[in-house]
């Protein structure tokens, strides 16, 4: 019988899921009684993962693997779908216990910081029951043992993104994302909160179905989800999965449907345009999905199965395919979206095109890392996960800050920014730590990280060598928008909007704001947090510039802690899990033999942090006039402003023709077919949708509630049927 500290992995993600659920209860007692319980759920979770490190049976887990399952839990013997002889479990290893502590925290600091920005607004029991219950989704994902269960995680997050995307679904055009008016290809580029939130549900659906048929082509051929019966089979067994898959041509194609899916979610090219409009959202969910947790999903994915398919081969031809599509799509949307930040004026669009680049540079760690498997795999991919990492604090960071600034400012605009150094200084050393660490100048954590991969891909030599171009060529371009915002927000004079807000009164009448709480004290916090009722330009509260800040001082200790201790550690941590798919490799680090890599990447990143700097901060270069006045930089300008017209494209191609279809069947076949039946039924019509009326109430927490009922129904079904 295993012990009950088995329980806590479970705990782990059952935790928020309930406290969600709680804190819907708890909101009949008060507001306050809701956020506590919210709040306090989180960080039990919080606790409860980094508990894992400190278990006295963690360190077979490192070696050997450890698959804990419900019918192995304190005596319970319970199966999930006897039929599948599937039963609910999570893996315990290094990759889901670093990823789960890195989750789980800074979801913790996002929820605190969700106290004071969100303090104020309407229907915040449906904002944290959301957050709450999109936490415990993303935990289970990285948790479950098997390809099912991490499904139902994938899309409850999908689900809860979807929503808190459109939360503010009254669509005021203060929260719209993007400028109203631009338009590409007649197409607009506006959106409103509803239709970011449906743009992002059907983007990620299409690489979900992907994911989907890719794992069912895997159990068709394997009879199991499970990630270790999986492997199992490929040793010592007749019933090998991938040699049989291989043998009808469907090995490669399985793998890249299953990339579909982390195509969609982590929003890589092509399925990469729902991200820069789920801006829509609040920032603290921009900071949650966008930052650490939902994104990084398609990352995490391809980590699990990638040293799968390279235990499934003695050689690497097999899994080439799959290996250079992975680092190929990240190079180049790396590329992609960095051209797209060092153009755009909105805050929160230049740190969602960064996000889309930052992902693009953790799949081209995976990638190289499969093209070079026979030498080092284990650096590839320490170096993915270790970016991942310092990816998800400082641009959870830099959301942050973002918020505060997009709400005192009455702008979500860069241009109507400026000089707020001095007005802001918690905020402005923060964003400038967590901006140094995206523009990867050392001895900030993003130095490390990113160039580790870019040594990587440098290793894999190769089709790796060009890839491994276009990420120095990236890397001068993050470098560049990085001092670009950070410039236009707190260097320079005050723009003539922060000159209008003076000392007067928070935030503007600027219609194009995106973030305006109800009153002042709606972003002031609470208590002694209200700056006494200050106005003007003023330093967030506590619950806020505490979590960023936090986040900006353990980016520092990470970037002084990698060179010394931590990426070696972390590699050898890896490089035990790694053991047990099959894959042998030492972890090899050694910043010397990597210098020439890493000296281009520097060179390159500080060429575009001094052009940044001459253009937005020194001010000695006017280069939005050089622009303008060469036509080749102008149209290249528009391009990249446009978004190189894909968004456009999409609509055309896809959105615009079914909305023309469906307006078509509702003319021709609704109105003149199915219309005429219901008036000559009325009797039969009209009970049928007085029924259907009494249930659909518009209550969200009502729906998820049935949502729930219906899935533990089920789970009873297939129990009993089990048992027949």
């Amino acid at each position: 019988m295993a012990s009950c500290t088995d329980l806590i992995p479970f705990l782990v993600w059952i935790v928020p899921i309930g406290g969600g659920a709680l804190s819907v209860l708890a909101a009949r007692a008060g507001g306050t009684a809701r956020n506590i319980v919210a709040v306090v759920a989180s960080l039990v979770s919080a606790l409860l993962a980094t508990s894992l490190f400190f278990l006295g049976d963690f360190a077979p887990y490192t070696t050997t693997g450890r698959i804990l399952d419900v019918q192995t839990l304190c005596g319970a013997q319970a199966t999930w779908i006897a039929a599948l002889n599937l039963r609910a479990g999570v893996l315990v290893d290094p990759l889901t216990v670093v990823l789960a502590n890195v989750v789980a925290w800074v979801s913790f600091l996002i929820m605190v910081y969700s106290l004071g920005y969100m303090k104020g607004e309407r229907n915040l029991t449906r904002y944290y029951f959301l957050m709450d219950f999109f936490i415990g989704n993303m935990l289970l994902l990285v948790m479950s043992d098997n390809f099912l269960q991490l499904f139902l995680g994938w899309e409850g997050v999908g689900y809860c993104s979807y929503a808190l995307i459109g939360f503010w679904h009254t669509d005021e055009e203060k929260y719209w994302v993007g400028t109203p008016g631009d338009q590409s290809l007649n197409v607009p580029e506006a959106y409103s909160p509803t239709h970011a939130g449906m743009k992002a549900f059907i983007m990620t659906r299409a690489g979900d179905i992907a994911f989907l048929v890719g794992i069912l082509l895997i159990f068709a051929y394997s009879r199991t989800f499970n990630f270790v019966s999986l492997y199992n089979q490929l040793h010592g067994s007749s019933n090998n999965w991938a040699t049989s898959l291989s043998s009808v041509g469907l090995f490669v194609p399985s793998a890249i449907l299953i990339f579909g899916g982390a195509i969609g979610k982590s929003a890589q090219f092509p399925l990469h345009e729902w991200l820069p409009d789920a801006m829509a959202g609040p920032t603290s969910v921009s900071a949650l999905i966008h930052a650490a947790t939902m994104v990084n999903a398609g990352v995490f994915l391809v980590g699990t199965v990638g040293p799968l398919y390279v235990a499934a081969f003695s050689t690497l031809s097999e899994v080439y395919p799959f290996f250079l599509t992975v680092a190929a799509i990240g190079a180049f949307t790396a590329f992609l979206a960095a051209t797209q930040a060092m153009v755009s004026d909105e805050l929160k669009k230049v740190l969602a095109y960064s996000t889309v680049s930052q992902i693009g540079y953790m799949m081209l760690g995976l990638g190289v890392a499969g093209l070079s498997v026979t030498s080092n795999f284990d650096f590839g991919f320490t170096a993915g996960f270790f970016h991942l990492i310092s990816q998800a604090l400082f641009k959870a960071g830099l959301f942050m800050c973002a918020g505060w600034l997009i709400h005192v400012t009455g702008s979500k605009y860069m241009s109507e920014m400026g000089g707020l150094r001095k007005d802001l200084k918690i905020t402005f050393y923060s964003m400038l730590i967590v901006g140094l660490s995206l523009a990867a100048i050392p001895p900030f954590s993003g130095f490390w990280s990113k160039d580790s991969i870019l040594a990587a891909a440098n290793q894999a030599g190769g089709a790796a060598y060009v890839l491994f171009a276009l990420g120095l060529i990236t890397s001068l371009i993050t470098a560049f928008y990085t001092f670009r915002m950070l410039g236009l927000i707190f260097w320079g004079p005050k723009s003539e909007n922060l000159q209008r807000i003076g000392s007067n009164h928070v935030g503007s009448s600027n219609p194009n704001a995106q973030e305006s709480p109800t009153t002042t004290a709606a972003a002031a916090g609470t208590g002694s947090e209200d700056h006494g009722g200050k106005h003007g330009l003023h330093e967030a509260p506590r619950s806020m510039w505490i979590p960023y800040s936090i986040l900006a001082g353990v980016t520092v200790a990470i970037g002084v802690a990698a060179p010394i201790f931590l990426e070696r550690d972390l590699g050898d941590l890896f490089s035990s899990y790694l053991t047990y798919w099959g894959i042998t490799s030492v972890y090899s680090l050694n910043y010397l033999s990597d210098l020439l890599p890493i000296s281009l990447s520097l060179a390159l990143a500080l060429i575009g942090a001094y052009i940044g700097y001459l253009g937005y901060i020194k001010r000695s270069l006017n280069l939005s006039v050089l622009v303008k006045s060469n036509s080749f930089l102008y149209s290249g300008y528009k391009f990249f402003y446009h978004r190189w017209y894909l968004n456009s494209i999409y609509y055309r191609l896809f959105a615009y023709p079914v909305e023309k279809g469906s307006r078509w069947l509702f003319e021709k076949f609704e109105e003149k077919v199915i219309d005429p039946i219901n008036i000559e039924a009325p009797s039969f019509g009209g009970a049928v949708s007085s029924i259907l009326r009494r249930i659909q109430t518009g209550i969200e927490e009502e729906y998820i509630f049935a949502f729930g009922l219906g899935i533990a129904l089920l789970i009873i079904i297939f129990a009993y049927i089990g048992q027949i």
